[in-house]
């Protein structure tokens, strides 16, 4: 069924790498994305899917972030997927853990709104945003704070939780952060990096500041679709920790692909395709 899937797209759409111009305190990053639209779609009048990648990849991710788009888009649903500079010019590759890093969480929600932006300028109107782990809190994040009245629905696949996590110099970087000297450079773990060269604001923004995802979700008034695997070891027990925030909120949805992990690899890449198809299909229409 999926091979099916792919050689459709392959068939019935084109896929165009686009650029921006994004700005962070002054300095100008090009950020690219791929933009696929199936053949004889408008997006101006069927709208459009942006779909953002996880934590430090890029659009060029095979699972879940290609696979699926070209899922959606053989559905009939135009895709822009960016990847989030990290203040890198024309990101393309996920992040080296050789090279320094001086970013912060909140400039990939800029980024994002920027794409809306874009897609807004070629005359899309109805937007929907979707995310795969660290993009699915992102995107959440985003419809949270902006409430742009293009954003009508949004798909968090497996979204990380937000909150708070253990690092052995997260009190650092924050001492460091209100000193003003948050670009001071530290030698420490990043995530799945055991050695990694960071500053003490990047450390600190992506670790220490509670983000709940449950607590944004309470204020995204559009419909929300959550998707998360039952074998999923890097985001445990989503539903569960979902539950106190949402069981009284009926916009959001949640579906649990039993036999899915993180990657929502194999078989549960066609169904996590066929539930995101449906939701599309009802806020797209």
């Amino acid at each position: 069924m999926l091979f099916v899937c792919l050689l459709i797209v392959a068939l019935v759409s084109f896929a165009e790498e686009v650029s921006i111009e994004v700005s962070h305190e002054n300095r100008k990053f090009k950020a690219v994305a791929v933009w696929q639209v199936p053949e004889g779609v408008d997006p101006a009048k069927k709208g459009a899917v942006i779909w953002v990648h996880g934590l430090l990849q890029t659009h060029r991710m095979r699972e879940p972030v290609t696979v699926q788009r070209e899922i959606w888009v053989s559905a009939g649903f135009p895709v822009l997927s960016p990847t989030l500079t990290l203040r890198v010019n024309s990101r393309r590759e996920p992040y080296d853990c050789s090279y320094p890093l001086d970013t912060e969480f909140e400039e990939s929600l800029r980024e994002i709104g920027a794409w809306v932006e874009w897609l807004k300028r070629k005359g899309v109107k109805r937007i929907v945003l979707a995310g795969h782990s660290l993009g699915g809190l992102q995107v959440v994040l985003f419809a949270s704070k902006v409430r742009d009245p293009a954003v009508v629905g949004v798909v968090a696949v497996a979204p990380s939780k937000g909150i708070r996590r253990d690092h052995p110099l997260i009190s650092k970087a924050e001492d460091l952060v209100k000193k003003g000297k948050g670009t001071k450079m530290l030698r420490t773990s990043f995530f799945y990096c055991q050695e990694a060269e960071v500053s003490a604001r990047t450390l600190y923004s992506y670790y220490g500041v509670d983000r709940n995802l449950g607590k944004a979700l309470r204020k995204v008034d559009v419909p929300v679709l959550i998707v998360w695997g039952a074998m999923d070891e890097r985001v445990k027990d989503l539903p569960t920790f979902l539950d106190t925030y949402i069981k009284d909120k009926g916009n959001v949805r949640v579906e649990v692909i039993d036999f899915a992990d993180h990657f929502f690899r194999d078989l549960a890449a066609e169904d996590l395709g066929n539930i995101v198809v449906e939701f599309l299909r009802e806020v797209l229409p």
